[in-house]
């Protein structure tokens, strides 16, 4: 008989795993997996969820795909579905595609292949001839707004002759040549790789600092035309008869001779359908002679009338496949091997190498991941060896060539290199046990402060280490209990620094009780676990109280926990050190209760029946949207334009017009400090 809590168990933590991939990828352009991993956890879960429709989520990521939103920026919905591609990593794969869909349309279809740019994918909307607005992909359905800067980019025509609305997706990318050149003159190596750059370049809150950047753009498929065209091929002349820059190396594969002869690109190659294999052959040897990077190809059905019967998942078109290289070769010297310690404890080695340039980026450390992988391919320092980044991101040591010295594998040492307590085995990993580990303790700090957790902006990791080393911040209490006017005399530490860093930690009292309870780090304990805890038990005492009874029955009834979650919190939350860390924190002021809406109309509502309105910028409320909900917290009503019923206007830097009105009405002016005093003392 089949045990359905552990398949439900299952599916949760694939879930979580992927949405953490894909913030990773997406939003932080820091990925945490290779594609080929991550592909198989999604094909996992989508497996489990097809075989078990009993443990459905809408929320899954098999249904949407993943999100490059920043809080940042503006957010704002998309007029199309902006939805992901499915992917294969061989020929034969790509055959059997083509096959099915041979069958499906009893036809042969008619294939166009495009490169496909390792860049950041954009929207660009026009109405009227004018370009409207431009989002980044976003989750498929919301985008951040981009458009003052995209308008930096000088390929990209900011009026057209078309009148009609528009939308058209494309790829922005950097060079190699110009990667090369900005990142040494400007960037002293801080990006790895073009994808980087450019998806960081974008997202600048001053198009005045994106127009540094070299950034270039190729556009690839328009919307609200199919009335006017019946095929790709068409829609990628009309966007360059409207003036946008198409990549030319575009592959066409069919039988009609007279459609691919009226093609206006210079570098397109056709052929028949069969033809296509050699077409991906030769592409996979020319790629890295091209200026640009790219990652693979993008396969698609031409006809709109084939894409129409064959339609879409809710992740990806059934009519495109993205065909991925396999990773590119090069060979280096292995110089030394560390091994890391992360908030968790696990112990990584990781190789440091002789520098190599690969696909773009310099290459100087790979992970080894485990003892048993370092066992596997007898790695040690001094050995040739061949990396690869699998699925073209993550350095990966693949074999070694030639040995050095050492004829035997490295092992890992037995005890953490940071505080020398002996490490414990546990699966295929050594972890680090003791509660006083330095790298733990730095990490599970710079955890608690990171932008997804308590958002204490002002404290960087370099501070954090800083103030660490000192002796002046050991753990979480630490960060608000710490007098920082101590700083002053250290360099780099001067007043307008600590009193920045004092308001940003003032304003995190006000985090939900959700958020903080994932930001203390416990393990298992999560975004999603603490909105599951919160959500069932609102305050952290009953919390306490329920674990006290070590039942993991009154935990897995809270749907979407399973049995080895509901133990983790049955033991965090009977550790007397983590209960004495939650007192702590709880008489500092921190959030452990979530109150009703009607408790929340009790008490806290200092600023009930007042109206604000927000312009400027500001030091500690990036984007704006963060004073507004602190505002709306304690009782006080957001309004979008300065009118005489306007009470307060909150005025940071660069402020225009609303400034100017909310003066000749004699509307009260709160600066940004002000503002950060009445809400610590919650009096006005």
């Amino acid at each position: 008989m089949e045990d359905l809590l552990k398949i439900e168990t299952e599916i949760i933590e694939l879930r979580q795993k992927i949405i953490l991939a894909d913030k990773s990828y997406f939003v932080d352009s820091d990925p945490i997996m290779t594609d080929l991993e991550y592909d198989k956890l999604f094909n996992k879960l989508k497996e489990l969820e097809e075989k078990y429709p009993q443990f459905d989520d809408k929320n899954s990521p098999t249904k949407r795909i993943g999100s490059d939103i920043d809080n940042s920026l503006p957010e704002k919905e998309h007029l199309i579905s902006v939805l992901s591609l499915d992917k294969c990593y061989s020929i034969n794969d790509l055959l059997d595609w083509i096959k099915k869909n041979n069958e499906k349309l009893q036809s042969n279809i008619e294939l166009v292949v495009e490169p496909k740019i390792d860049g950041a994918s954009v929207v660009l909307y026009y109405e009227n001839g004018s370009l409207s607005y431009a989002l980044t992909r976003g989750n498929g359905f919301f985008g951040n707004d981009i458009t003052e800067n995209i308008k930096t980019i000088r390929s990209i025509p900011l009026t057209i002759d078309y009148k009609e609305k528009l939308a058209i997706r494309g790829e922005i990318f950097i060079k190699k040549e110009d990667f090369k050149n900005f990142n040494e003159k400007y960037c002293d190596n801080m990006y790895s790789n073009p994808r980087n750059l450019a998806s960081g370049s974008i997202r600048r809150l001053k198009s005045k600092e994106t127009a540094l950047f070299p950034l270039n753009i190729f556009l690839y498929e328009a919307f609200f035309i199919e009335d006017k065209i019946n095929n790709h091929i068409d829609n990628l002349i009309f966007l360059k008869e409207m003036g946008f820059p198409i990549n030319s190396h575009i592959g066409f594969f069919t039988n009609n001779n007279e459609l691919f002869k009226k093609m206006p690109f210079k570098d397109a190659e056709g052929g028949t359908t069969e033809d296509i294999k050699e077409y991906i052959e030769k592409f996979s040897q020319i790629r890295n002679s091209l200026p640009y990077e790219i990652d693979g190809l993008v396969i698609k059905i031409n006809n709109l009338e084939d894409r129409e019967q064959l339609g879409f998942t809710q992740h990806h078109p059934r009519w495109a496949l993205a065909y991925k290289f396999d990773a590119p070769l090069a060979q280096t010297k292995v110089l030394s091997i560390v091994t890391q310690i992360g908030r968790g404890g696990r112990a990584t080695p990781v190789a440091n190498l002789d520098p190599v340039e690969l696909s773009g980026s310099t290459i100087a450390r790979a992970t080894l991941h485990n003892q048993d992988y370092i066992d596997s391919i007898g790695v040690n320092v001094g050995d040739w060896v061949s990396i690869s980044k699998r699925g073209d991101v993550i350095p990966a040591v693949e074999e070694v060539l030639e040995k050095g010295e050492l004829s035997s594998p490295y092992k890992i040492p037995q005890n953490c290199p940071s505080c020398n307590s002996v490490l414990v085995k546990d699966g295929a990993h050594l972890f680090c046990q003791s509660l006083d580990c330095s790298k733990k303790l730095l990490g599970t700090l710079q955890y608690f402060v990171s932008r997804d957790q308590m958002d204490i902006e002002s404290l960087g990791d370099k501070t954090l280490e800083f103030l660490f080393e000192k002796g002046f911040v050991k753990k979480i209490p630490d960060i608000y209990l710490f007098d920082y006017t101590k700083l002053i005399g250290f360099e780099g530490y001067k007043d307008r620094k600590i009193n920045k860093i004092k308001e940003s930690i003032e304003i995190s009292k006000n985090k939900d009780f959700k958020t903080v309870l994932s930001s203390l780090g416990l393990k298992d304990i999560g975004g999603k676990v603490s909105e599951l805890l919160v959500d069932n038990y609102s305050d952290i005492d009953v919390i306490i109280e329920k674990a006290s009874q070590k039942n993991i029955e009154i935990f897995t009834l809270i749907d979407g926990v399973g049995e080895s979650i509901a133990q983790s919190i049955i033991n965090h939350f009977t550790n007397p050190n983590v209960l004495e860390l939650i007192q702590k924190l709880k008489e500092i002021g921190l959030n452990f209760k979530q109150y009703s809406k009607k408790e929340e109309n009790q008490s806290n509502i200092f600023l009930s029946g007042t109206k604000w309105v927000i312009t400027g910028s500001f030091d500690n409320f990036k984007p704006r949207e963060k004073a507004a909900d602190i505002i709306k917290k304690f009782g006080g009503e957001i309004m979008d334009s300065v009118s005489s019923k306007t009470t307060y206007l909150l005025c940071g830097e660069d402020a225009g017009s609303k400034l100017t009105k909310a003066q000749t009405l004699g509307v009260k002016i709160i600066k940004e400090d002000e503002f950060i005093r009445i809400i610590k003392e919650e009096k006005i």
